[in-house]
């Protein structure tokens, strides 16, 4: 089984949606139990490779709009963003 790993404020956006938006919290609390126990690249919420200056990025749907953004190697998932959309996501990794 994987380990997760936090990067950056994610951790803190992890808590805050556990106190905000129980719904959310709850997909994503799924999807990363499936991606440890699994297989990263498949299962819920449509896992896309992600291109461009993303590239060796992973992102599942947490909601219409939120998403979790990830990579992951044989040890770990390493959680990048989560909540928000891809061009929070371009300004954090800048």
């Amino acid at each position: 089984m994987r380990s997760i790993v936090f990067e950056g404020r994610t951790w803190k956006v992890y808590e805050d949606l556990r106190l905000k938006d129980k719904i959310l919290h709850k997909n994503l609390c799924s999807i990363l139990t499936e991606m440890q126990r699994g297989d990263p690249e498949k299962g819920m919420g449509k896992p896309e490779q992600l291109r461009y200056e993303l590239s060796g990025f992973w992102s599942r749907r947490l909601s219409q709009y939120d998403r979790l953004i990830y990579k992951f190697d044989e040890n770990c998932i390493y959680v990048i963003a989560n909540g928000g959309h891809y061009d929070e996501v371009r300004n954090a990794l800048r």
